[in-house]
């Protein structure tokens, strides 16, 4: 717009009122979480996220530890740079578990990936993690269901769980109860599960004791909720992915297929690629059994540097860094079983070790594809970036005619590059002139992701009536070709 003030002569303003143009953040980055006793501290503090870009950046690593391994089976993929984060190595498989876990209010650990862009610049798009993420707790309390909140109660009540069967290896859970507030005040909001607890083979009688003096206060009621409990590492991955736009892979329990999917039963976020069972390398010659996130985390990696890009699936990929599987799973009868349950697996088919299934653990069939979970990510997060630039401007034809035109040309830029089937933008009728003067604009985008043909089904049929042109053959050759000649 034009400054009206007085100014005798020519005076040239560059417009401001120009494109967005078009950026895409690199997608195929890996967030390791894990230890490293010997790394350099300085180079590498501890929960403290730091790009390496190549194997050798990471020598000052040192060997020890699981991020040197990950960061090289990465690479050994044909992956791409990897953010790590280190953590405090322990003996004590309950304290390496803890630092491994980290804390989300101080964002350490695994937690450590919501920093990640915020100290590097870059997002990962795959988050992995030393640990024992294949276990969960058999038959634990998953929660308590309140029949009756109580009331008049002047403090939290003792929460107490007795019974639950006659297993030998029985665990009764710890439970915490909440207590209200406002219209809720003297009442029991909630049962908080802070350990499960193990092997109920019956739910276990809740009773709850305390609650204050009050002479007229009433005590709640609750019964328990008794299944498999899943590990704090898949909490973890439902709380740390949908914010940075990233999925987790995590290995399986590394045991058999049933379990493999009784494990996966325990999960249920959209953004968790489970993966069992586990691979064997050779170490100094000797088979040593590995956890095998990284090896899909580096496939990944390599098929969006290729040319199928964020919108190619990780699935039916050659592996490069193994020697073998844990367990054999036979092609097509064991990897159906998996893949139709949302587990990912290894088969070792047409020439070599392949990464075989693709489908994250969700209930949503619309998201169950990792392929078309991180189309949508790159495109909603490239979205976000063209209209971060519209935020503030004024309210005028130009300005809302260029956000339609910016977010077409991005459509049209993925169609182009065959990663969505197509899409458009357009302003829907939400839009009133009550909300605009108050500074809301509502734009809505549609696009659909390029899937994946995941089940590609034959029909062979038998034809008797070949036969008769193969009769028609003889008999030409009869006539006129070298047979005729023979005779």
């Amino acid at each position: 717009m034009a400054d009206l003030a007085y100014a005798h002569g020519v005076t040239l303003t560059e417009s401001a009122a120009t494109p967005s143009l078009l950026r895409v953040q690199r997608q195929g980055i890996t967030f390791i979480n894990g230890t490293a006793p010997d790394a350099d501290e300085a180079t590498f503090p501890l929960n403290y996220p730091t790009l390496v870009t190549s194997v050798a950046g990471a020598a000052l690593l040192g060997a020890a530890g699981t991020i040197q391994e990950d960061i090289t089976t990465v690479f050994g993929e044909g992956g791409s740079w990897c953010i790590i984060n280190r953590v405090e190595h322990s003996d004590d498989p309950a304290v390496l578990q803890a630092n491994l876990l980290g804390d989300a209010v101080s964002r350490t650990g695994i937690f450590a990936a919501l920093r990640a862009k915020g100290i590097t610049g870059y997002q990962p798009r795959v988050v992995i993690t030393a640990g024992n993420t294949g276990s969960w707790v058999e038959d634990g309390v998953v929660s308590v269901s309140l029949t009756a909140a109580g009331s008049k109660m002047t403090e939290a009540p003792t929460v107490t769980a007795t019974g639950g069967g006659n297993d030998p290896g029985k665990e009764l859970p710890t439970l915490v109860a909440v207590l209200g507030e406002g219209v809720n005040a003297g009442k029991v909001v909630s049962v908080t599960v802070t350990q499960p607890g193990k092997k109920l083979s019956e739910p276990p009688v809740i009773t709850f004791e305390g609650g204050g003096e009050d002479a007229a206060k009433v005590l709640p009621q609750a019964t328990a909720n008794v299944g498999d409990v899943a590990n704090p590492f898949v909490s973890a991955l439902n709380a740390i992915t949908p914010k940075i736009r990233a999925r987790g892979y995590i290995s399986g329990p590394n045991t058999t297929n049933a379990e493999a999917l009784r494990f996966r039963r325990t999960i249920n976020g959209g953004r968790i690629l489970v993966i069992d069972p586990k691979v064997i390398k050779n170490v100094d010659g000797v088979p040593v059994t590995k956890p095998q996130a990284a090896v899909f985390a580096g496939v990944r990696s390599r098929v969006v540097a290729s040319d199928e890009g964020v919108s190619g699936s990780v699935s039916n990929k050659i592996i490069r860094t193994i020697d073998g599987v844990a367990r054999t799973i036979m092609y097509p009868d064991d990897a159906n079983y998996l893949n139709e349950q949302q587990v990912a697996t290894i088969i070792n088919e047409r020439g070599g070790f392949r990464t075989w299934g693709s489908r994250l653990a969700t209930d949503d069939q619309l998201w169950q594809f990792d392929s078309v979970r991180a189309t949508a990510d790159m495109i909603n997060e490239s979205l976000e970036d063209i209209y971060f630039n519209y935020v503030d401007r004024k309210f005028t034809k130009g300005n809302l005619k260029m956000m339609m035109e910016d977010g077409n040309a991005a459509i049209r830029v993925f169609k182009n590059n065959e990663d969505i089937l197509g899409g458009r933008c357009w302003f829907p009728a939400l839009n009133d002139p009550t909300l605009m003067a108050n500074g809301k604009l509502f734009l809505h985008v549609e696009f659909e992701p390029v899937g994946i043909m995941e089940q590609i089904h034959i029909t062979t049929h038998r034809n008797i009536l070949y036969y008769r042109l193969l009769l028609d053959e003889v008999n030409g050759l009869i006539e006129t070709g070298p047979l005729a000649v023979a005779a």
